[in-house]
This record gives structure tokens, C-alpha cells and sequence, in this order.
């Protein structure tokens, strides 16, 4: 063997012997950083936008693994916790699927019941409810009142005086249903007679609270939702102003509680 031989087969040899120590060098790295990591769970996460009050379809989601360090107990770990579930806020796509975010599907608590109520669309809802909003329901009832249909084309409370007021307080919005048509739903008319559309909106609420709403159906001249913003603390509005203090109607319809 020449010199010139014998030089590159120990350039080959000192390049093998590298290759190897940046092997090694990997190795260990890759194992640093998953000592420093540690084990991984598997969590689910949407793949889609899920609208409030949906059910969950395996379809919606898909699994990723994430260390156990960054996993919160909130987060959904296993399939099983997604059975039977259905979204209680929006979900968007891309976010990790936590207990706060489902409820089971039929999520009615003991004492509560759902109850659907007719609103007018343009007035009583104008599309700014959404399942799974908070809303309090706003009654007027009236002892009289004329119109270009006579004093008896519209229901009355049977109270002395004209009122209006909070029917229901947090009343929690299950589905809005799209509009009726007006010439199928029976005393679907505005005061000059003309036929409005009307919203089915189901609630879950109270026993109580579901014979307050069924009341207003009834015999209130106008009903609608009144919706608060994310910032409501409760401590601006004056108690006085959010209740009936009508003596005769509270006797009717019930105390709110």
C-alpha cells in the first residue's frame, strides 16, 4: 500500500468514526429530551367547527399525542369521555377537547324540563340567539288595548293594569328553530293583522319557570329575549328593574325566585 493509499484509507476510517460520534451524539440528544419531556398521552382534538348544543360525532375529532407535563385535567384523554356528548359552547377546529367544553346530550339537570315558546322573528329574536346562550324572556301583558282589529282580537292577563317585566331569568337556550310560516301558525298577527313569522325557541329551565313561559305564550301581548354581553357582572342593574312588582300579576304567574 502507497502512501497515498494508506492517507485515504484513514480519512475513511476518521469519517466512519465521526459518522458514528454524530450518531452517538443524536441518540443521546433525542434521549435528553424525552427524559426532559417524559411519557405522552393521547388527546383528541376538533377538526371541524362544532356549533353549541351538537352531538359529537367521532368523525369531528382526531387523536395527538402530548406530553403528560402539558395535559390539564379538563382534557379529554380517552373516547369513552366523548360518548353520549354533545357540545356545550362552540367549538372551534383545532382545539383541544376539554370536559368544560361537552355535556352529555340529554343534559337536563333534576327539577329542570325543556319547553319550546313561539317568538316573533323580527322582533322577539332577530337572529342573535344561538343554543347555548343565557337569555332572560321579557313579557308585556295588557288589561287593554285598541287596535285596527277590535279589543278582542288580542290576549289578555287577566290583571287591571297594562305591565311588562322579566318572565325568566337565565333561562338557558336549547335550539332555535327556523321561521314558521306565518300563515300556519295560528295568532301569528301583528296589530294591524298582518301575519308575522314565527321562531320556536327551546329552553331548559325550571318546572317553575316552564309554567311562567307557558303563561306569557298565552295571554302576553308581546314577548322577547334579552341577551347580556361577556362583560355582565350582575352588580349594575338595580334588582327592582329586572322584576315584576306588580301585586295582581305575580299572583297569577308565580314568584321568580
Amino acid at each position: 500500500m502507497n502512501p497515498q493509499q494508506r492517507r485515504g484509507v484513514i480519512m475513511m476510517i476518521i469519517a466512519a468514526l465521526g459518522a458514528v460520534a454524530v450518531f452517538i451524539a443524536l441518540v443521546v440528544y433525542v434521549q435528553s429530551v424525552s427524559a426532559e419531556v417524559g411519557p405522552r398521552s393521547t388527546v383528541y382534538v376538533a377538526t371541524e367547527d362544532i356549533p353549541a348544543q351538537q352531538s359529537l360525532d367521532p368523525a369531528q375529532m382526531e387523536t395527538e399525542e402530548v406530553p403528560n407535563k402539558y395535559i390539564t385535567p379538563q382534557m379529554i384523554t380517552s373516547q369513552e369521555e366523548l360518548a353520549g356528548q354533545k357540545a356545550s359552547v362552540p367549538i372551534a377546529a383545532g382545539s383541544w377537547m376539554q370536559t368544560d367544553m361537552i355535556a352529555p346530550a340529554s343534559a337536563l339537570e333534576d327539577g329542570q324540563r325543556e319547553i319550546s315558546v313561539n317568538f316573533e322573528a323580527d322582533t322577539g329574536i332577530n337572529g342573535r340567539v344561538a343554543p347555548g346562550d343565557t337569555v332572560d324572556v321579557i313579557a308585556a301583558f295588557a288589561k287593554e288595548r285598541e287596535n285596527e282589529q277590535g279589543a278582542e282580537s288580542y290576549r289578555r292577563a287577566d290583571i287591571p293594569y297594562n305591565t311588562a317585566g322579566i318572565l325568566v331569568r337565565n333561562a338557558q337556550v336549547v335550539s332555535v328553530g327556523q321561521p314558521v310560516d306565518p300563515n300556519a301558525a295560528v295568532g301569528a298577527a301583528d296589530e294591524t293583522g298582518a301575519q308575522v313569522a314565527m321562531v320556536p325557541v327551546t329552553f331548559a329551565v325550571s318546572v317553575e319557570d316552564a309554567g311562567r313561559l307557558a303563561y306569557g305564550e298565552s295571554f302576553a301581548v308581546s314577548m322577547r329575549l334579552m341577551r347580556s354581553g361577556n362583560n355582565e357582572t350582575g352588580t349594575q342593574v338595580d334588582e327592582g328593574a329586572t322584576t315584576f312588582d306588580d301585586v295582581d300579576l305575580q299572583e297569577i304567574i308565580g314568584s321568580d325566585g
